[in-house]
């Protein structure tokens, strides 16, 4: 692929192209990239201090070049690029300075507190044995490969031990309600790790050198040890030491570097009080309209009383995750004949729903969005079946709209399909789009009439009262003072969710990945107010699939320039 833009280069052009070619170098070794199929790979990445360090200088190099290129001057398309690179050359700048608080193991910019925890360095190890699973085991070399890789795995979770080591010696400490989940969670790791890494013979080659299972059974002794010494790391240092507290402000320049996160997952220059402020107000909002859709649908109780109900009825509950996979493709199937009207294109690649490993339910309330890569030709919602069998599913059809069609799986999908676009952006993931866009996509599901019933249309409501509690609880925990149970409380208040939910996510916010929640609704106020602006502009002029062209076509883009290129159509439009 190559990035269209028209003219002959001149030398800002060139140099303009270099410099993408080479941040698109740096970010496909990040693990986090369907570009890096194993067999693709002479090693697994690394995530120990000398490899951030590495990045962040080349990161500052990258910068340097950009600050003497003349923007106004290039191709818009080969501009946006640009730009692109520069914001990923920020955010690798500073890693090293912020390694002993904060790390970025998978490299898309979820900087996490410490390794062994769900979203940081567990749901990144879990993507390895994935991705070792698929690798090719066709002769003695690629069984060669193969060995290299298990060993480079214990590698890697030691690395991760270092790195947690390095913190207790700098006096940070995994918060004990972090620390009673990691255990476990890395336990499950090692068990899922010793069992998956066994190659069954279905996999294996016609001819299997004699050596090779006794040399396998090493390493796996190998990966096994390496485990065990992150549980005795935990118990040694972090469990004599863990604080009660929780939250970025305990730790060193935790507010400097929670107040950039908030910059990085939002794109946009606000403050903790702000997003706080933001969040009171849209729950407040969100709670009047649960009102009225109680009122519509005859019911006289509470708010939580109609969950309850709703919770209790047997046509929203799922026995097993066969059940549940059936029902996310009720919605999958609702929404296809309405598509056309208000998208022009979408991606060539199908989507479905499954349930996540076992090694990781217990540590995710929800799941994650799979996107498609040259390995796996389809987008899968990976659900917490154990969470989504325990509770009634009435808002699953607005967890669907966000996850699959129109949410991730047309944004994800039809940027990696789009052959226009430099491999940068094809490939890019900038956290306040992806998410907005998906909320935002839950939303006009229902414009679209996809909530048919009452009780989806409360579900919905539900949905987005769990992602607006996030701007207020993880502001508060990470920011302003707020303890782990006044975060509880105000969640078991308007969050709708189950304790055992709110026991995970509470952590998630506070001792994972501070700031990461805050994208979701803050991407989505953002792309309603730019709906609202060019229908405005425009009059009867004004077609939805316009407005959904300008935004998704350029693949993910920071908001402030998603709100240039709709200020962009709109001026092409109006003319």
């Amino acid at each position: 692929m190559t990035e269209q833009h028209g003219a002959a280069p001149s030398n800002d052009c060139g140099r303009a192209l270099r410099i993408v070619d080479d941040a698109w170098s740096e970010l496909r070794q990040a693990p986090g990239w369907g570009a890096q199929a194993l067999n693709q790979r002479p090693s697994l990445f690394h995530v120990s201090f000398d490899s951030v360090q590495r990045r962040a200088n080349r990161g500052r190099k990258l910068g340097a070049e950009i600050a003497q290129l003349d923007l106004a001057s290039l191709p818009h398309d080969l501009a946006l690029t640009v730009r692109l690179a520069n914001l990923y050359a920020g955010r690798w700048a500073r890693e090293d300075d912020w390694y002993g608080t904060v790390f970025d193991p998978a490299g898309v910019g979820f900087f996490g507190l410490f390794a062994p925890t769900p979203y940081c360095g567990g749901g990144v190890l879990s993507n390895v044995l994935v991705s070792m699973q698929k690798m090719a085991l066709h002769d003695a070399a690629d069984l060669d490969r193969y060995l290299a890789f298990v060993a480079d795995f214990a590698r890697l979770v030691r690395e991760m031990v270092e790195r947690t080591r390095g913190q207790a010696e700098g006096g940070t400490y995994m918060p004990q309600v972090q620390l009673v989940q990691t255990v476990p969670l890395l336990q499950g790791l090692q068990q899922r790790a010793l069992a998956e890494l066994q190659v069954v013979d279905a996999r294996l080659p016609a001819r299997v050198p004699p050596s090779f299972q006794a040399e396998l059974t090493a390493r796996l002794r190998d990966v096994a040890a390496a485990f065990d010494e992150f549980v005795a790391l935990l118990g040694e240092t972090h469990a004599q030491r863990a604080p009660e507290t929780v939250g970025m402000a305990q730790y060193r320049d935790g507010p400097e570097i929670y107040a950039a996160l908030i910059r990085q997952h939002t794109t946009l220059d606000l403050t903790a009080r702000d997003v706080h402020a933001m969040g009171l107000d849209r729950m407040a909002q969100i709670r009047s309209d649960m009102q009225a859709a109680r009122t519509e649908a005859g019911f006289s109780g509470s708010d939580q009383a109609w969950r309850e109900s709703l919770d209790a009825q047997p046509r929203w509950r799922a026995a097993n995750e066969e059940e549940v996979t059936r029902l996310f493709r009720v919605y999958i199937e609702r929404i296809k004949p309405h598509l056309g009207a208000y998208f022009s294109f979408q991606p060539k690649a199908g989507h479905d729903a499954a349930a996540l490993p076992d090694s990781l339910a217990g540590a995710m309330s929800f799941g994650f969005y799979d996107p498609p890569k040259a390995d796996q030709p389809i987008g899968r919602y990976l659900y917490n079946a154990r969470n989504l069998t325990q509770r009634g599913l009435f808002n699953l059809g607005a967890l669907n709209y966000h996850e699959l069609m129109p949410g991730h799986h047309l944004h994800f999908a039809s940027q990696w399909e789009n052959e226009g676009l430099h491999p940068l952006r094809a490939n890019c993931f900038i956290n306040a789009f992806n998410e907005g866009w998906a909320e935002y996509a839950a939303t006009l599901a229902g414009e679209m009439g996809m909530y048919e019933l009452p009780d989806e249309r409360f579900g919905r409501l539900v949905m987005d009262a769990f992602l607006t509690c996030r701007l207020v609880v993880d502001t508060g925990m990470n920011a302003l003072g707020w303890s782990l149970e006044q975060a509880r409380v105000y969640m078991r208040e308007n969050s709708f969710m189950s304790d055992a939910e709110i026991r995970s996510e509470s952590v998630r916010y506070s001792c994972d990945i501070p700031a990461q929640s805050l994208a979701y609704k803050i991407g989505d106020v953002a792309l309603m107010r730019l709906r609202t602006r060019m229908r405005d502009a425009l009059g009867t002029k004004f077609d939805i699939r316009r407005f959904h062209d300008a935004v998704l076509r350029p693949g993910a883009l920071p908001l402030n320039l998603v709100e240039a290129e709709v200020d962009r159509t709109i001026a092409q439009l109006a003319a």
